[in-house]
């Protein structure tokens, strides 16, 4: 009997071994088998609430076997767990029955509900309900990739963990977590599962972290991050640090914050900004920029609130808010003011000068799905004091000095042929200080109708072509400076007219070849104000030694209030052709030559109505001296200055020419066509109404492209019919009469303009085509321009991807250097006639050269602007830069010679941590305060 217990036990230990110690995938179970006297470790009763995965049905009956076998029956552990563990193992594993363990080696897996765990050693405790997990085996040096726990949709690294499965908490060394752009590192990492209530809903998981370190590098060790002895975190929610230490290179710095937040929720969430960059100017003293708020309002609305402070006094405030609702619209709104300090020289009392700016900046578009027949959209641009140039250090800040806004909302009428349109309009040169506003300007469009056009008609009619035309338009104007936009006088200055346009118009074919078309117009001007001059003989101008009179002054300007209107009539008629004419040749290079001619003539007649809309007014009372200026009483109207012109019986006539060539391509084998000039045309006009100078010059004008498409070149000349004396006054007496030819040369113009990459001009000299840029780092934008913070936006948004840093940087040669740099040359030149001779001046001559130069792998150089004024020996705004790549850092210089702005920055990648940065340079401040721009 002793040895049938022994062969008894054996088996079973044999048995066990095969379900339990296998090292494939497995889930823990026991198999029904014969009642036996061996007392098994409570953790492998095989229950369903049991510590181990079991069978849920241990002791079951096979229907299928004959045999009653009696089955093992075992009380339920409240310690148990509520779920399958599945483990598996690459290399090997062994049950531990005396201690009720299991141990995994090779890239072991665990898995239990959301939680997966991975490692090179890991040992189930199943007596504790604990899983151990290493980044070694057991008992070796050599480490295995990375272990990782999974929490759900977190997962983080570690060297080692200790994680109770029925508490959900866990112990963990060296834990890596990361958390959108963060990485967050712990030498000792407490875990702590959500749990789940009655309802299903699951509490935020809790990760507590002690000498842990929150970085954004990616690098290992990191190449900074921010120390701190307690940190603890909620996955996808906030992250929150005790006191903390700035290191660099893993050197602690003796920069410290005396706690820290950090968002870690997905998409947009609220938080403060922190300064983009900390300067120190001579005006304006110790500053920070951009320091603010950001609120996310709701998923469509965003709001961005930032400013400037400095220490002696200068400030400033810009509102942004930006909104999107798909498939509907888009948009921002941005507001600025800004109200710069400087010492006022001429206030013995130490006084403050204050230089206010504001800046309102709007953009909207609409999609084009978003409505069938009605649209609103447009841009916003409104500069006061020069804005932007005492606010922003770029090129484009600099040299941009006219600003102009259109916003409109249109609606076309279902069902008829009228268009309503509402526009604000806008415009405004910093220089000379002045604005140009209409608003409201609202006009009433009818499309061109067929009125006689029959629809079920197969039959052609000459009256079918009548068209008609009208359009309304209301608008309201105001000329105004930026200094009184908001004051009593614009309003006192407005302009209020209402036009009414009405056109008719046909055509038809005469004599097969002559496309004929008659057209009338009628045009009327409704105001309420009338443009007037005043001369006041009372305001005299007296020597004040001789006591004569020296003159008088100016007629001074005004409005009178009351009704009047302006008419004008114009009618005409035109007819033109197409003459082809075609050379061709069946051998050599040029195979074919053709011109084609576009000629047309046409006649208008419109009534005079000088007098009834121009005035007269006296600037002296000494008629020797008097000298009475005209002017329209339109003038500077919300419809221009509206002129009354002379009676015109006008015989207009043009020919465009167009020249094309047929060449051989013997690389090809094929004939190709190419435009010799893209047009060339000659217009002029013969007015039988007129006393005097009946002809007009004759202009010719043209342009056509050379080098390949590297050069466009444009000229116009202009020939007169009547002889110039030796001031070079117009004369009566025609060229015909005094030289027996029709026109004689007056002046001539002429405009190259080229822009190529020093590849196209490698390839050009191989007689290659130039192919597409292999390495993107070197088709970075070639004139970047500094933003805010003074970076570049192409280092800015330079990718840190490991993968990226791993490839070899390929072999550059000095012409690799330079093949991306764009040279843009510009020559104007006039050639006129002056004392009976032809002089020749060059009125404009510039080069313009802009480029990015990669000098190693993570060095370039930028070279933003070199342009050089032939003219004046001069050079215009240069401007470079050179940046660094540091991994997760970046670094630049920038520097504006001529215009005394430059920059240093370096600073961290991400926008999360942007405030670890340092920024020095001198703004346009100096300059605008100075006065030397």
């Amino acid at each position: 009997m002793k040895i049938k217990f022994y062969i008894v036990f054996i088996l079973l230990i044999c048995k066990l071994h095969h379900v339990i110690g296998q090292s494939g995938s497995d889930t823990i179970r026991l198999i029904q088998g014969h009642v036996d006297t061996i007392i098994l470790p409570s953790s492998l009763m095989g229950t369903s609430k049991d510590s181990t995965p079991w069978a849920k049905h241990y002791a079951q009956k096979n229907e299928s076997d004959t045999l009653n076998v009696p089955v093992l029956t075992y009380k339920i552990s409240k310690d148990s767990l509520d779920d399958v563990v599945n483990y598996e193992a690459k290399d090997s594993s062994w049950t531990d029955l005396v201690n009720d363990k299991i141990h995994l080696y090779g890239d072991a897996v665990v898995e239990y509900q959301k939680i997966k765990l991975t490692a090179a050693y890991m040992v189930i405790d199943f007596a504790n309900n604990v899983i151990e997990g290493f980044e070694k085996k057991d008992g070796t040096t050599k480490k295995d990739k990375k272990p990782t726990f999974s929490d759900g949709e977190k997962t983080f690294t570690y060297k080692e963990i200790k994680y109770n499965f029925k508490s959900k908490k866990g112990l963990v060394k060296h834990a890596l977590t990361k958390e959108g752009e963060f990485n967050l590192v712990g030498s000792t990492t407490k875990y702590i599962s959500g749990s789940t209530d009655s309802l299903g809903v699951k509490e935020d998981d809790r990760i507590y972290n002690k000498d842990a370190i929150i970085t954004t590098c990616t690098h290992d060790p990191p190449h900074y991050g921010i120390r701190a002895n307690k940190l603890k975190f909620v996955p996808n929610k906030l992250a929150v640090l005790s006191v903390a230490q700035i290191e660099i290179g893993s050197v602690p710095t003796p920069i410290f914050l005396p706690f820290g937040f950090f968002p870690l929720a997905k998409g947009k969430s609220s938080g403060l900004i922190f300064p983009s960059s900390y300067e120190y100017n001579e005006q304006l003293g110790l500053g920070f920029r951009e320091i603010g708020y950001y609120y996310p309002i709701n998923d469509y609305v965003d709001l961005r609130v930032t400013g400037d402070i400095y220490t002696r006094g200068s400030h400033g405030v810009r509102v942004n808010t930006t909104y999107r609702k798909r498939y509907g619209y888009t948009g921002n709104v941005a507001l600025g003011y800004s109200n710069n300090l400087r010492d006022n020289d001429n206030d013995v009392s130490g006084g403050k000068l204050s230089q206010k700016s504001f800046s309102i900046n709007i953009r909207h578009n609409q999609d084009a799905k978003a409505h069938p027949y009605r649209r609103i959209g447009g841009s916003i641009n409104i500069q006061t004091n020069r804005y932007d140039q005492r606010t922003y250090e770029n090129p484009v800040a600099t040299f941009q000095n006219t600003y102009s806004s259109n916003f409109s909302y249109a609606h076309d009428m279902p069902g008829t042929p009228f268009q309503f349109n509402a526009e604000f309009r806008h415009s405004q040169n910093t220089q000379t200080r002045t604005m140009d506003i209409t608003f409201p300007n609202m006009t009433l469009r009818m499309n061109t109708i067929h009125p006689f056009k029959q629809k079920n008609s197969t039959k052609e009619k000459w009256t079918d072509n009548i068209a008609v035309s009208y359009s309304s338009e209301f608008r309201n104007y105001v000329k105004t400076t930026d200094t009184t936009l908001f004051t009593q006088q614009t309003l006192d200055n407005m302009q209020t007219g209402l036009s009414h346009k009405a056109g008719l118009s046909t055509n038809f074919n005469l004599f097969k070849y002559f496309n004929v078309s008659p057209n009338a117009s009628y045009d009327e001007f409704w105001f309420l104000k009338r443009y007037h001059r005043t001369f006041d003989p009372t305001k005299v101008k007296i020597d004040s030694t001789t006591q004569d009179t020296l003159g008088f002054e100016a007629p001074t300007e005004s409005f009178e209030s009351g009704f009047t209107a302006y008419r004008n009539l114009t009618t005409g008629v035109s007819i033109n052709t197409q003459i082809f004419g075609t050379k061709k040749w069946s051998k050599g290079f040029i195979r074919g030559i053709r011109h084609v001619m576009k000629p047309n003539i046409s006649f208008n007649y419109k009534p005079e109505n000088k007098e009834r809309y121009e005035e007269v007014v006296d600037t002296d009372t000494r008629s020797d001296f008097n000298r009475p200026q005209t002017y329209s009483i339109f003038q500077n109207g919300p419809f221009g200055s509206l002129q009354g012109s002379e009676e015109q019986m006008a015989l207009s006539y043009g020919i465009t020419n167009v020249f094309e060539a047929k060449y051989w391509s013997k690389k090809d084998t094929t004939e190709k066509i190419v435009k010799l000039f893209n047009n060339i045309d000659i217009n002029g006009r013969y007015n039988f109404a007129a006393d005097s100078f009946r002809w007009s010059p004759v202009n010719i004008s043209g342009n056509t492209v050379v080098l390949q498409g590297l050069t466009n070149f444009y000229f116009r000349a202009l020939y007169s019919p009547y002889v110039y004396d030796d001031n070079n006054k117009i004369t009566k007496q025609t060229v015909w009469d005094a030289r027996k030819r029709p026109l004689e040369f007056r002046s001539f113009s002429g405009q190259f303009s080229t822009s190529v990459t020093v590849r196209q001009i490698i390839n050009i000299l191989i007689g290659k085509k130039s192919p597409e840029p292999q390495n993107k780092a070197f088709t970075q934008n070639l004139n970047p321009v500094l933003n805010p913070t003074g970076t570049t936006n192409d280092i800015a948004e330079q990718n840190s991807d490991e993968e990226e840093e791993k490839e070899k940087v390929k072999e550059i040669s000095i012409a690799t250097w330079f093949e991306n740099f764009n040279i843009s040359h510009a020559l104007n030149y006039e050639i006129s006639k002056k004392n009976g001779k032809d002089t020749f001046f060059v009125s404009s001559h510039s080069i313009n050269i802009t480029g990015n130069v990669p000098l190693t792998k993570n060095w370039s150089m930028n070279v933003g602007n070199i342009a050089y004024d032939f003219k004046n020996k001069s050079f215009v705004y240069p401007y470079f830069s050179f940046a660094r790549d540091l991994h997760c850092w970046q670094m630049n210089f920038t520097w504006a010679p001529t215009n005394g702005v430059y920059s240093f920055f370096i600073g961290v990648k991400s926008t999360a941590l942007s405030f670890l940065k340092y920024d020095y340079g001198q703004r346009n401040a100096n300059t605008l305060f100075t006065g030397q721009r």
